[in-house]
């Protein structure tokens, strides 16, 4: 029987999540939504199987983000509820069905300055987005790094193994054979930067503190 996405929860106030299940290339992996406070409503990254009308508690749907060029498969129903949809650089060619409103292309502040929005260029298998909740102090990502736990499939745990990417914060060697290190170099300084310190992700647990650290600590081979 399929596992059906966890209800909406609170991490923090005015940062919500959800869960729901989510194969890739044959292995569990889990995928979740954010949705984050604005002054007058909610915005939405990375939406996954549940419907629009499950974030409408929180306030009207400003906006919705369409993360990297592997995060949109649930994108359609929300791109049509939210009053304006974003995506991430390349994937609006990619999801010509889709009808975005604009391209998140450069570091900016689109839904206000509670959130700043940061493309990387550096690795173009995603063309990720990232963003800053500037009130929660969290840093948004899809699949800059993971999180996967001991309570993961024994199959997701073992593939994470063999590719670098379990246990612990970290990436796999897809990021650390496909990045652009001179690129990745600059984007990741910049993102240290900032002032966060939660890490959300899209596959497995969040960094509820220290995530700067653990972020520094998953990107260590690239210096």
């Amino acid at each position: 029987m399929p596992v059906a996405p966890s209800p909406l929860r609170e991490v923090a106030p005015g940062l919500h999540v959800c869960e729901a299940p989510q194969r890739f290339l044959g292995l569990e992996m889990g995928a979740r939504m954010t949705v984050l406070a604005l002054p007058d409503g909610v915005l939405v990254h990375s939406p996954v199987a549940v419907s629009p009308a499950s974030v409408a508690s929180l306030g009207p749907l400003r906006g919705v983000v369409a993360p990297n060029l592997l995060h949109h498969l649930h994108a359609g129903p929300w791109v049509d509820a939210a009053e304006s949809a974003w995506a991430a650089p390349g994937l609006p060619d990619k999801r010509p069905d889709l009808a975005f409103d604009g391209t998140l292309d450069t570091v900016g502040e689109p839904f206000g300055d509670s959130v700043l929005a940061v493309p990387l260029a550096c690795f173009d298998m995603t063309r990720e987005v990232v963003l800053l909740h500037r009130p929660s102090r969290t840093l948004v990502v899809t699949d800059l790094v993971f999180h996967i736990q001991p309570d993961a499939p024994w199959a997701t745990r073992a593939a994470m193994w063999a590719m670098g990417g379990y246990p612990g914060c970290g990436v796999t060697a897809l990021e650390r054979l496909g990045m652009r290190r001179d690129v990745a170099r600059t984007e990741l300084r910049f993102l240290l930067g900032l002032d966060f310190d939660r890490v959300v992700m899209a596959h497995g647990a969040v960094v509820e503190t220290g995530g700067k650290a653990a972020l520094e600590s998953a990107f260590a081979w690239l210096w």
